[in-house]
């Protein structure tokens, strides 16, 4: 079981990051499962969109605010969707397979979120890369129970991470 994470106190560099190394990852023909921060033209800056590997979707999980509103707010039931679209794509995956999921949030430390899909995928043996926020830490920490890894904030140890020994050796 591999469960790697990285805390980083800048705000969207963890998304960067993660977002940066699924595209390095699915450049270079590597079997990838993500659901990643995807930065798209938005209206409100804080508008928030998810881009889902293998499909190379990107889906809005902000609430629809009106054209006045200067706020965001995250879109549950839209995430959940992604969820789902993402643990579809963790059944079908070959052994191997790389999963990034964007982060472990207020959602997932709810018991929501892609809490589910991290277990899903240690289950069949994936190793699983995440970001936990200063602000979830704790919640992680707790639901991962010794059981993860904290990585450098750098491209190349991130990898390598994937490039590792598998469960087996």
């Amino acid at each position: 079981m591999r469960l790697g994470f990285l805390t980083l106190t800048e705000k969207g560099r963890a998304d960067a990051l993660l977002a940066g190394l699924a595209e390095s990852l699915r450049a270079a023909g590597h079997p990838l499962v993500a659901m990643v921060r995807a930065q798209t033209p938005a209206p409100r800056p804080c508008e928030m969109h998810l881009r889902l590997l293998p499909a190379d979707r990107v889906v809005p999980i902000s609430q629809e605010l009106g054209p006045g509103a200067d706020a965001c707010m995250l879109d549950a039931g839209a995430l959940e969707q992604a969820v789902a679209e993402t643990a579809r794509a963790i059944a079908a995956a070959a052994p191997g397979t790389a999963v990034i999921l964007n982060k472990f949030g207020k959602q997932e430390a709810a018991g929501r979120g892609a809490r589910a899909l991290i277990g899903e995928a240690l289950a069949r043996d994936l190793p699983v890369l995440i970001s936990a926020p200063p602000e979830t830490r704790a919640a992680f920490d707790a639901f991962a129970a010794g059981c993860a890894s904290e990585l450098p904030p750098d491209p190349a140890a991130l990898a390598a991470f994937f490039a590792g020994p598998g469960p087996t050796g």
